[in-house]
């Protein structure tokens, strides 16, 4: 059986779960969903990155210890994710003990490997970034993720000699041995290493909320450094079995605003520390909202607890994927979100297989006559949307799968309006057969594309499927799939 590892970035638990954040995950979660299907052995990683100044200056507005408020925020998350039917294999927190000895490890592997050096650093640091930015990205002088002005800091650190593996990161770019998905990004990545990046800190002075920097007692490990390595400690790196099984990542699914980090940081530290890279990085959009980036100053974050209560686990993740392509940045405007449940969801799938269903047990009990056969056309074009759907699915276009799904929906829904079974029953048509197995056919089809994407509904409609094929529903046992809102 091959092994597939797919990891989400661990998110900064600074603040409640947004909708950006469940895009990604939910994402992953389809992909190890669909590898399974596959006969893959699959790793599925989340976590929460839980050191840094920031965290320490929010916890002491709120008069709480770090650990207290980090713990808080982690219920929300492992919350948020149960409630959108998350099925990943580890949660990896970075004030767990394990994570700690893990990222101890591995910081000795590069300074034994000669890769961490002291020195000084003086320029603009943000703490809404956990990280240093130069003055000409500042719009008015102030961070333009953060809107707030950076703090000029001057400090010792200890440095990552980052130069050092630049030639050869970028070789493996170009060659695609690192294949960063979408090109646009592959291609960002290589003017980042010919512009000026620079060894990085990889420890931060005078911090008490971060792992300590075990050859400096002024100095913790810098939370970036300590976050990226959650891909090895999670597997219990260094001597785990899991690390020994599912090393290296074969995906990593992460945000455009940290492909630098993980493209070009993450790798020369994992040639420092003598691992093998990721195979593949998949860099997704971002999300805004009416336009605007969510912000809890303006009121526009989406919590996906919220959208899970009011249309359901497996339809807050369609909603979701099937808003714009993953590869592109996008806007929701979250009063459209009920129209496409009721346009794609209740009077698309979920009418499709309910009028489907109920023709079948109306008309013959739901025990079909499979001797019959199928028409050519409808299985024609499942063959074709079937190659297109694994086509996407291996190169990570999960809307473009799912346009290609529900296209077939139509078609179907077309043959019906077509064919009009109701009109070959009440004359007594034998064709009838033909056209209610080719309704069958079509559905399993499209309940088994649909699976990765909605399996708690999708559960649903096979259960009621083996009922309805053993002639155990009676006439007016509605599936319901989805209710309209």
């Amino acid at each position: 059986m091959e092994k597939f590892y797919i990891t989400t970035p661990i998110y900064y638990a600074s603040g409640q779960p947004h909708i950006g954040h469940a895009f990604n995950v939910i994402f992953a979660d389809t992909i190890a969903r669909w590898k399974k299907s596959k006969g893959n052995d699959v790793f599925f990683s989340a976590g929460l990155d839980e050191y840094g100044s920031k965290i320490e200056e929010k916890a002491k507005k709120e008069n709480k210890e770090p650990q207290v408020f980090v713990d808080e925020i982690a219920k929300t998350y492992l919350k948020a994710w149960d409630s959108l039917g998350i099925t990943y294999s580890d949660f990896i927190r970075t004030t767990s003990a394990k994570h700690k000895a893990g990222v101890l490890e591995f910081v000795k592997k590069l300074k034994d490997n000669g890769d961490i050096y002291e020195g000084e650093y003086e320029g603009l640091y943000c703490v809404g970034c956990e990280n240093f930015v130069l003055e000409r990205n500042l719009v008015n002088g102030l961070c333009p993720d953060h809107l707030v002005a950076p703090q000029q800091i001057k400090e010792k650190n200890h440095f990552f000699n980052l130069k050092k593996y630049l030639p050869e990161i970028k070789n493996k770019i170009e060659n695609g041995e690192l294949k960063i998905i979408p090109e646009s990004r592959k291609n960002e990545s290589l003017a980042i290493i010919e512009s000026d990046v620079y060894d990085f800190s990889i420890t931060r002075e005078g911090l008490k909320w971060g792992i300590p920097f075990p050859y400096d007692k002024n100095q913790v490990i810098y939370v970036w450094a300590d976050a990226l390595i959650n891909y090895a400690t999670v597997l219990d790196y260094p001597d785990g079995e899991n690390f020994k099984k599912y090393w290296p990542v074969d995906l990593h699914i992460i945000g455009a605003e940290i492909n630098k980090f993980h493209s070009i940081y993450w790798p020369a530290m994992l040639m420092s520390a003598g691992l093998a890279l990721p195979k593949e990085i998949f860099v997704h959009g971002l999300y805004t909202v009416n336009g605007q980036k969510m912000s809890k100053t303006i009121g526009n974050v989406i919590d996906p607890i919220d959208m899970a209560d009011k249309f359901g686990a497996d339809a807050t993740r369609y909603l979701l994927l099937s808003q714009f392509p993953a590869s592109e940045h996008g806007d929701v405007k979250a009063d459209d979100f009920a129209n496409k449940y009721n346009s794609d969801l209740a009077n698309g799938v979920g009418n499709q297989l309910e009028r489907s269903f109920t023709m079948m047990i109306d008309f013959r009990g739901g025990v079909l006559d499979d001797k019959k056969g199928l028409e050519e056309k409808i299985k024609l074009l499942a063959e074709k949307t079937e190659k297109s759907y694994e086509n996407n699915f291996e190169n990570y276009k999960l809307y473009e799968a799912l346009a290609e799904v529900f296209a077939f929906i139509k078609n179907l829904d077309r043959y019906i309006n077509d064919e009009k079974p109701w009109a070959l029953n009440k004359n007594k048509d034998e064709k009838l057969d033909i056209v209610l197995n080719t309704l069958l056919f079509g559905i399993e089809k499209i309940i088994g594309w649909l699976e990765p994407f909605m399996p708690n509904k999708i559960n649903e409609a096979k259960n009621y499927l083996t009922k309805l094929t053993k002639g155990e529903l009676k006439k007016g046992e509605k599936l319901g799939l989805f209710p309209r809102i």
